[in-house]
Order: structure tokens, then C-alpha cells, then sequence
């Protein structure tokens, strides 16, 4: 990557289509503002996540999309996966600049979009537009940050960006909360307009790059693998169409569930006049590459699965507004932070992952089952703790994964296993979300008949439950008390399986090695 500074790097992506200009300082101004750059694109990306679970309850009342509701936050998490290896791709036969640039452009009109949706289908639409720009900025953020750095800091920097992404899960459900509470939801996605502004006044000036041109544009746009991805987003597509549709829009034994999920994993057939294919097999040759993929993947699901979940018992049962809920699980996302950095650092020292794994998901396991123990009358105390627990579980790995990877596999291959593994990572999220959703709304239908109210049964159907969440203070006497014990229920169910989840977790962690030999610069 060319960069118009005072800093040159250590590290240079072989085959990779950027470099570094110029010989700067690692403290140097423009360095840091290219940095500031990429973390509030990643700020600003993973505020979106965690707002939306804050909010769906309310958006799904206003818009009444009881039936829609979650495409509300999937549609964003689905079009972010489907489209980053595309753009990864992009990257590395354009540059960085460009993509990134109409990036944070598509995903700022996005939003502005999104905030004025007035029916459900208006706002999924936007939605997939905002998750396109999203993926288009989260797939060039680490390409960036491992062609500035090299390898042994790699942990470094990416705890950085990290730490901005986390920053922006941490303080957004406390702003999407008062925003959902005190004024309107669309303001949650209006406010990230000047977010997007200030992001843009720095890269556009500051992320000057060249990269290694093609003759001639025909050249360029040949190297796309216009055939893998068109397969490989309409797969995607195919796939997860019959997983949020299943059991909402149709029965999960309806073809129309089947069918989808089925042609989606047809295997993709990859182009031997392609120059460079979409989704190469090679990072997965490696034993450590691929388990580390898989622990990515793993680490992904659970975590999105706290945010998801969480803030679903803080309304449900403990009677909390979206602003309070938000509040909530600041533990979790504070105490996230904290250990992803301290992770980091024993990386770069010891070259040791395989310990943080294990500690990690033990943690995780240990998390998830005391998750469910929580009823309407678990004490602050014991909520509060156990999100640590989950936080420094969740922490441990995160960091330590991408470094792992890229140094089993050689520096050419830099480029595609950030991308493989920014896919993977966002796959996990939409699974986080998705599964423990099944669960719930299955429990929640098992058990509709044990109340006998009506007009609640009624707010159950077609997996209202969740809808319903924020109203149930709103329920008392044996209303009340049944409809506390049906949500306590579900959600015990849910936390089983985030349990099995994060054991499996645990299980593959003993195919890891031991030690991983990070490159020196």
C-alpha cells in the first residue's frame, strides 16, 4: 500500500497489489490518521449490530413486522457476509482506496435511507444496501492494517481497530436505548451520517494508494471471477433464505425451506481459467489454518449469540426498556475489550494460542451455563458476573485468530485469508443470531398452550414473543407470572445450546498446535 507519509512498513504482502510509498515513522501523523480512518469505519459498522437488537422489539411494533421482524437485523449481517469476498477480491486487483471510499459512501446513504423507512419491506431493502457498504469496509480495514505491519504486530493494531469496533458495540445500546426510549428509532441510524462524514474527510485525502496495474482495464476486470461470485453469492443467498425463512415464513418441512438450504450447499466449482477465484481451498490445506477458521467461526456464533440474547432477558424478565437493557450489557462488551487486548500481547510474546483458546471457550462454557439459571429474580450481582466470565471468554480468542492463520500460511496469501476469515467471522454472526431465534420461538410455540389468556397467546403467534419482550411489565397477576415462566423457559433452552456450542468449541481447540512461529519482520 502506498501511503503519503513518514512510516514504512515492515511488512510488504507479497503479491499483493499495494505497498508502501514512502519511509515514515510508525508514529507519524499520517499513519495514525489512516488509522483513525479504518477504526471509525469499523466504529461505525459495529455500532449498527448491536443497536438493532436493542431496537427490533420497537421497530418491529412500528412497522408491524411481527412476520419480517428477523430480517431486521439479518438482512444487514446477511448482505455484510455475501458481499465480502467479492470485495476482497476487488481489493486486491483495484487497491484499497476505491473500495473503501464507495464503501462508506453506500453504507452512510444506507442509513440515511433506513431512518426513513415507513413499512418493513422498505426497510429490509435498505437494510441490504447498508450491509453491502458494511461489507465493503470491514473486508478492506484488516487487508490495510496487515499490509502496514508486520506479522509478529500484526495482534497489535488489530487489537486497535478491535478496540474501536468494541468501543462501538459498548456505547451503542446505551445511545440506541435513549434514542428508541426518548425520541425515535430512526434516529439510530441517522446519527451515524457524520460519523460517515468524518471518516471520509480522512481517507479520501489520507489513504492514497497505488497497486500493481494491469496493462490495460480489460486486464483488470478478467481477473474478476465473475462466475465463483455469482455462484458463491447466490449459494450464500440460497442458504441462508431457507434458514431465516424456515419456521417463520414456512414450516421447516416445507420445500420451500428444504430446497433453498439444500441447493445452497452445492459444492463450489472453481474456475481453472480464473486467475484469481473467490474462495480458493488452499488456506484450508493447513491443519492450525483451518482449525483456527472453524474456532472463528464458533467464536462468532457465541458472541453474537450473548448480544443477541441478552438483551431479550433483560425485557423480558427483569422488565427493562431498551435503554436499560442497553445499559445492561455493557459487561460483556467492556470487559471484551480488555481481555482481547491482554490476549494480544501474550500472542506476540510466547506465540502460544492454543492456551487462550482452551482458557477461552472453558470460560464460554462456563458462561453459557450459568446464563441459564437466570430468572426474573436474579440478582445484579449474579448477571453482571457472568457476562465477565462470557467477555473474557469471548475476548481471548478474538484477537489471537488472524495472526494464527496467516502465520502457518505463506505471505502471498495474506489478502485471501483475511478474506476467507472476514467472511467466516460474519457467517458466524448471522448463525449467532439465527439459532438461538429458532430455539426460542420453538419453545415458546411448544408451550403457548399453558397460557390461558387469549390475547397473550395471540402476541405469541408467528413468533411475536419477541416483539412482545418489552411489553410483559405491562402484564401482572397470573398473566404475569405464567408469561415470566414461559420466556424463562425458552430462554434456559437457549442457553443449553450455546452451551453444546461452546463445548464443541472446546473439543476442537485439542486439534490446535501448541505453538505458532510468528514471522519476524
Amino acid at each position: 500500500m502506498v501511503v503519503q507519509s513518514s512510516l514504512t512498513t515492515k511488512s510488504e504482502v507479497a503479491q499483493s497489489p499495494t505497498k508502501l510509498e514512502e519511509t515514515i515513522s510508525p508514529k507519524g501523523v499520517c499513519f495514525w490518521l489512516i488509522f483513525l480512518g479504518i477504526c471509525l469505519a469499523g466504529f461505525v459498522s459495529s455500532t449498527d449490530a448491536t443497536i438493532i437488537f436493542v431496537s427490533i422489539p420497537t421497530i418491529t411494533k412500528n412497522l408491524d413486522g411481527q412476520e419480517n421482524y428477523i430480517w431486521f437485523g439479518n438482512a444487514y449481517v446477511f448482505a455484510t457476509t455475501a458481499v465480502q469476498p467479492f470485495f476482497g477480491q476487488i481489493s486486491n486487483i483495484f487497491g484499497r482506496r476505491h473500495p473503501m471510499i464507495f464503501s462508506v459512501a453506500l453504507f452512510a446513504l444506507g442509513s440515511g435511507i433506513t431512518g426513513g423507512a415507513n413499512s418493513s419491506a422498505m426497510f429490509i431493502a435498505v437494510r441490504l444496501v447498508q450491509g453491502v457498504g458494511a461489507g465493503g469496509m470491514i473486508m478492506p480495514i484488516d487487508l490495510i492494517v496487515c499490509d502496514l505491519v508486520p506479522l509478529p504486530e500484526r495482534t497489535t493494531y488489530l487489537g486497535i481497530v478491535l478496540g474501536a469496533c468494541a468501543v462501538g458495540t459498548l456505547i451503542r445500546p446505551v445511545i440506541g436505548g435513549a434514542i428508541v426510549s426518548r425520541t425515535s428509532w430512526k434516529w439510530g441510524f441517522w446519527i451515524k451520517l457524520p460519523v460517515c462524514a468524518v471518516t471520509l474527510a480522512i481517507i479520501v485525502p489520507f489513504l492514497r494508494v497505488s497497486w500493481k496495474k494491469s496493462p490495460a482495464w480489460r486486464h483488470s476486470l478478467a481477473r474478476i471471477d465473475y462466475l465463483g461470485n455469482a455462484i458463491f453469492i447466490a449459494s450464500i443467498t440460497s442458504i441462508l433464505l431457507g434458514l431465516i425463512q424456515g419456521g417463520v415464513n414456512y414450516p421447516w418441512a416445507s420445500w420451500r425451506t428444504i430446497l433453498p438450504i439444500a441447493l445452497g450447499w452445492i459444492v463450489f466449482v472453481q474456475q481453472d481459467y480464473c486467475i484469481e477465484p473467490t474462495m480458493p481451498l488452499r488456506p484450508f490445506a493447513h491443519r492450525t489454518s483451518a482449525t483456527v477458521y472453524f474456532l472463528d467461526f464458533m467464536i462468532s456464533i457465541l458472541l453474537e449469540w450473548c448480544i443477541f440474547v441478552l438483551p431479550l432477558y433483560f425485557q423480558s424478565q427483569l422488565g427493562t426498556s431498551p435503554l436499560k437493557s442497553g445499559i445492561d450489557i455493557l459487561p460483556i462488551n467492556g470487559f471484551m475489550i480488555h481481555s482481547a487486548g491482554i490476549a494480544g500481547a501474550l500472542l506476540t510474546k510466547t506465540g502460544k494460542y492454543k492456551p487462550l483458546h482452551s482458557v477461552g471457550f472453558s470460560l464460554l462454557a462456563i458462561a453459557t451455563g450459568l446464563f441459564s439459571t437466570m430468572t426474573s429474580t436474579s440478582t445484579k450481582a449474579a448477571w453482571v458476573s457472568f457476562q465477565i466470565i462470557a467477555a473474557i471468554g469471548i475476548g481471548f480468542p478474538l484477537t489471537t485468530q488472524l495472526p494464527a492463520i496467516q502465520a502457518v500460511l505463506p505471505e502471498s496469501d495474506t489478502a485471501i485469508s483475511t478474506s476467507i476469515y472476514s467472511f467466516i467471522r460474519s457467517l458466524g454472526f448471522i448463525w449467532g443470531a439465527r439459532i438461538p431465534s429458532i430455539i426460542f420461538n420453538s419453545r415458546i410455540n411448544a408451550a403457548l398452550e399453558s397460557i390461558p389468556d387469549a390475547d397473550v397467546r395471540a402476541a405469541f403467534a408467528d413468533e411475536g414473543a419477541y416483539a412482545y419482550a418489552n411489553n410483559v411489565k405491562e402484564l401482572s397477576g397470573q398473566p404475569l407470572h405464567q408469561t415470566l415462566n414461559l420466556y424463562a423457559n425458552a430462554l434456559r433452552t437457549v442457553w443449553y445450546a450455546g452451551l453444546a456450542f461452546s463445548l464443541l468449541g472446546l473439543l476442537v481447540v485439542f486439534f490446535l498446535e501448541k505453538h505458532v512461529d510468528m514471522r519476524k519482520p
